[in-house]
């Protein structure tokens, strides 16, 4: 009896273990399987910006979302993987997975891109040229060569730039003369319209205008808010004077190593649809930063259809020289300035019907 009870009990503690035996070999791999596959996204705005949490949060909301789980995306703002002007490179790498630079650090590495910085084009939101944009990328072959290194996932815009001053500016010839800070090939549209540009940080503006060392800054809507113009600048000329190009960019390898199903969810969150949020945050920001001038006392100046006319005839051989250059060296410039306007027109109807 005893030696039966002994053997009953060996009996249950081996069929005990191998259930767990077979808990493992069934639960691991599981486990395994659904355990996220991981992607860094590196950007150069502060996690405390609203470009921060209304656009890169959101995306990668939606990566996750649509993903169920499968994909998490690890965001590394401020720049923390690679700072802005190399982070191509370091997607190209693989220093990164997936990167968001300002395309305008990166001089004369994107020839064609250069383009969309053609002063006063007209678009009147990020919108409405970060769709423009993915307009052209979809048309010329020419611009997508630029980021063959790389998985493109969109193009997109800022605000466009407006002109912030001390004194009203109504017309061309009040432009004459004054000190703005205006970086880059934005200094060149200035010095057309005949001011005096300085290049300097944007985070510097703030104090630069307060003690009178420029006269005026440009900046999109948004900087109303983020540098208190408000406190240092009176006016704000609604010139629509540039826009700049933003890049999206993912490590090739890592994209071609995600299972099908899941490439396909990037491709489904990237595009017109990554345009879309990050258009959309932009003119929220925009837009707030245009109500806090308004309730702070800043006035806004709208140029007349003819005086808008005579800063776009002005600034015209800005133009004019970028597309001689580019079909010296074989581009379709012409071409792809006139199909931006063409682009920029058909969505600025679409944005006044919204």
């Amino acid at each position: 009896m005893r030696r039966r009870s002994f053997f009953y009990g060996v009996g249950g503690i081996i069929v005990i273990l191998a259930f767990i035996v077979a808990a493992f070999v069934i639960v691991l791999p599981v486990s395994a399987a659904e355990k996220p596959i991981e992607l860094s996204l590196n950007h150069l705005f502060p996690e405390v910006s609203w470009f921060h949490k209304n656009a890169v949060l959101p995306w990668k909301n939606l990566v996750e979302q649509k993903s169920k789980g499968r994909l998490k995306v690890n965001i590394y703002p401020s720049g923390a993987l690679a700072k802005s002007t190399t982070m191509y490179d370091a997607v190209k790498a693989g220093a990164a997975d997936i990167v968001l630079d300002a395309g305008p650090y990166y001089i004369g590495r994107f020839p064609m891109s250069e383009g969309t910085q053609i002063p006063l084009l007209g678009a009147k939101s990020s919108w409405v040229a970060s769709r423009a944009w993915m307009d052209l990328y979809d048309e010329f072959p020419e611009l997508r060569k630029e980021y063959a290194d790389v998985k493109l996932l969109w193009l997109f815009s800022q605000g466009p730039g407006q002109l912030f001053t001390r004194k009203p500016v109504k017309k061309m010839e009040e432009v004459k003369g004054l000190i703005v800070r205006a970086p880059g090939g934005i200094g060149d549209i200035m010095k057309a319209l005949g001011a005096s540009p300085v290049s300097m940080p944007s985070s510097e503006s703030y104090l630069a205008l307060s003690k009178g060392t420029i006269d005026a800054t440009v900046f999109p809507g948004e900087a109303i808010a983020t540098y208190k113009l408000y406190e240092a600048t009176k006016y704000v000329t609604m010139s629509n004077l540039y826009v700049q190009w933003f890049f999206v960019a993912m490590n090739k390898e890592k994209y071609n190593s995600l299972p099908k199903d899941l490439q396909k969810v990037i491709d489904e969150c990237s595009g017109t649809v990554g345009t879309d949020i990050v258009g959309k945050a932009w003119n929220d920001a925009d837009k707030v930063g245009f109500e806090l001038g308004k309730q702070k006392g800043m006035e806004f100046i709208y140029l007349s259809p003819e005086e808008q006319k005579r800063w776009e005839q002005q600034v015209a051989p800005l133009a004019n020289e970028w597309i001689k250059s580019m079909e010296a060296k074989g581009y379709p410039a012409k071409k792809f300035v006139d199909a931006m306007r063409k682009a920029i027109e058909k969505y600025n109807k679409q944005l006044a019907g919204k």
